[in-house]
């Protein structure tokens, strides 16, 4: 579940639909999210390896912070804590914004 009022719509429901679909596995769906060529950059290894590290703890419960947004050249880059359920480690979510289109992310 996110938490983050303050944000466009467009890019809270962009990091939910990539959220859902790294929980379920389906890197066939992941190609469908956006139409941008971020996708080019993760390839069904890489994510593959992501969605079996946390898929099973995203399935327990998880939840996402916004930590807040910065400018860079002309991109809008949003950050967020991912924390789960099983008090685990958390992560740190980068999505790189182009306009309405997802440009990058990276969990970390």
């Amino acid at each position: 579940m996110m938490n983050q009022a303050t944000l466009p719509q467009n890019v809270i429901d962009r990091l939910q639909t990539i959220l859902d679909v790294t929980a379920s596995g389906n890197y066939d769906l992941f190609t469908t999210v956006d139409t941008s060529s971020y996708k080019s950059g993760i390839t069904r290894q890489m994510f593959e390896g992501v969605s079996e590290q946390l898929a099973p703890r995203m399935a327990e419960g998880y939840t996402t912070t916004y930590f807040g947004h910065l400018k860079q050249l002309h991109y809008q880059i949003y950050l967020w804590k991912l924390s789960f359920e099983d008090g685990g480690d958390e992560f740190v979510i980068r999505m790189t914004m182009d306009g309405d289109n997802v440009a990058g992310i990276l969990i970390t």
